[in-house]
């Protein structure tokens, strides 16, 4: 709620009643009005300190026209907002010298042609003013304690955009020195319209150490960080009329950001949040707009350079640390993300990075013109470079989706991604690859990503109990001779070869297994069943080495 105008004051009921004439300085009536005075003396104009109105009934103009001159060319340089004068049968007009001081200086002088009672102007105008000055009391109030809450709460810098833009009423962009937006709010208006092109339109409004409006475009920015330490801004693209009010806020929110910050000790991570939040609403559905996708992705630094990718980085689980222990959850976190943006840049393939969780790392790559299989093996095959060069890192796997045209088609095969990512995590050492897609884990992916499935589990006892009882007794191949004839798909004759005995001997073998197994061996559901069994405690067997 501004200041009340000289307008709004000249159209209130206390002083229409007073039949206002607009003498001089009708193109000034929008200025606000700080206070009422209501003087008859000559030396007022020491008493104001600018933004008063002034209520007379002519007393300090009656000196001559030199004096009543002065007198108005005197509230002029004191600031005054303007004079009302009540004229009648003891002063029947505000005196023309003082009248052309005041058009000359396009100061607003008003008759009042009626009779008024100064007392119920003062009051109405002083009601609005103390009205305002208490709600603009009370509104930053609110703002301090909405803001002070995010920073107690440890508040990421998407909660405090948001919050920032409602108490604005007003859409905001936080970006970093690069020019990319690192979180934002929109609205009343679609994201793709107030992210595009965003940087190039940024690059036009030069960065200031100061909150005010600037630039091309009208936008009210504000700096965030330590004077010597800025590392991005808030920026307002339609600034409310309230500027005064909405510089408070977003001087407030800069304050919280940088404690944000502070408290996180991660400059780096306040970006990759941002990409990692964005990630998140494309795996989970929650962007569906395709040009909103690619807005967003080009605001926060990647290219357009289709065929885009969706992949998942997985690391050991034992990188976790402690279980209970967050701090240790969030350093690992935070290591890893920084492990792929390395290899991201030393393979040079654009990404966005994203934290999905304390082993996971998802990413959109643009593949561009190096197709997607050249760019992500580059980039796979630089992460397997790190730990090949650094032993204390943990070895990784990569699950990618299915190439797309568009940011939005790429983020949706993000899960998929992950998925694959942890089942090509649960092979055995001699089945890993540089990456995996869906087509190379297949039943085996399923199965290593199940075995500790108590029901999958229950299933591969039931299948090889007795084999598995009588392997430990008579140690005599069997187990082995079942793993070789499932491999040969049934095939009697390559077994024979590939396990080095005679046919009969083979055939007096196989009888054994299948007097131990209780199954026949020849029917197909019981080659499958004890395939899959073996896949499982095979799987079992690596995973406790």
């Amino acid at each position: 709620m501004p200041l009340p105008t000289l307008r709004a004051v000249l159209a209130s009921e206390a002083l229409r009643a007073a039949a206002p004439d607009v003498l001089a300085g009708a193109d000034r009536l929008d200025r606000q009005v700080r206070w009422v005075h209501v003087s008859e003396v000559r030396e007022v104009t020491g008493l104001l300190t600018g933004g008063e109105l002034l209520l007379s009934t002519g007393l300090a103009m009656r000196g001559g026209d030199d004096d009543a001159a002065a007198y108005v060319g005197e509230l002029v340089e004191a600031g005054a907002t303007g004079l009302l004068v009540e004229v009648g049968e003891s002063f029947p007009e505000v005196p023309p010298a003082a009248l052309a001081v005041a058009r000359e200086r396009r100061f607003p002088v008003v008759a009042l042609r009626r009779p008024s009672r100064f007392v119920e102007i003062t009051e109405q105008v002083h009601r609005a003013i103390v009205a305002e000055q208490y709600e603009r009391v009370d509104f930053a109030r609110r703002v301090h304690e909405r803001f002070t809450a995010l920073s107690l709460e440890g508040a990421g810098a998407q909660a405090i955009v948001e919050t920032t833009a409602e108490l604005a009423g007003s859409s905001v962009v936080l970006e970093d020195l690069s020019r990319h937006v690192v979180a934002y709010a929109a609205l009343g208006r679609p994201a793709a319209g107030l992210l595009h092109g965003w940087e190039k339109r940024s690059r036009l409004v030069a960065h200031t150490d100061v909150t005010g409006v600037t630039g091309p475009e009208g936008w009210m920015t504000s700096p965030v960080g330590l004077q010597q330490h800025r590392w991005g801004r808030l920026v307002v693209v339609n600034p409310a009329s309230d500027q005064e009010r909405l510089a408070m806020v977003l001087e407030r929110a800069a304050q919280a950001l940088e404690l944000g910050r502070m408290a996180e000790s991660d400059r780096f991570g306040i970006a990759y949040q941002a990409q990692g939040g964005f990630l998140t609403e494309l795996a989970d559905a929650r962007v569906v707009d395709a040009a909103e996708a690619d807005a967003r992705a080009r605001a926060l630094g990647l290219p357009a350079a289709a065929p885009y990718a969706g992949l998942v980085v997985r690391a050991a689980p034992r990188a976790v640390g402690t279980p209970n222990d967050p701090v240790a959850a969030h350093r690992s976190a935070r290591r890893l993300v920084e492990r792929v943006a390395q290899a991201s840049r030393e393979a040079r393939v654009p990404a966005l990075l994203g934290s999905f969780g304390p082993v996971e790392v998802a990413a959109v790559v643009a593949t561009g013109e190096r197709g997607g299989d050249g760019a992500i093996a580059a980039l796979a095959e630089a992460l397997h470079a790190q730990h090949a060069r650094q032993s204390d890192l943990d070895p990784v796997s990569v699950g990618v989706g299915a190439p797309a045209m568009t940011v939005l088609a790429a983020g949706a095969a993000l899960r998929h991604a992950q998925h694959v990512a942890e089942v090509a995590h649960a092979l055995p050492p001699g089945r890993q690859k540089p990456f995996f897609r869906a087509s190379d884990v297949r039943l085996r992916g399923l199965v290593a990503l199940l075995h500790d499935d108590p029901r999958v589990q229950a299933f591969a006892e039931a299948e090889l109990d007795r084999l598995l009882v009588h392997e430990a007794t008579h140690e005599d191949g069997m187990l082995e001779l079942l793993r070789q004839y499932i491999a040969v798909g049934g095939n009697k004759t390559e077994l024979a070869r590939v396990s080095h005995r005679s046919r009969p001997a083979l055939y007096k073998k196989l009888a054994h297994l299948e007097r131990i197994l209780g199954v026949s061996l020849d029917d197909t559901d019981s080659r499958l069943a004890l395939g899959v069994a073996l896949m499982v405690h095979d799987q079992r067997r690596s995973g406790q080495r």
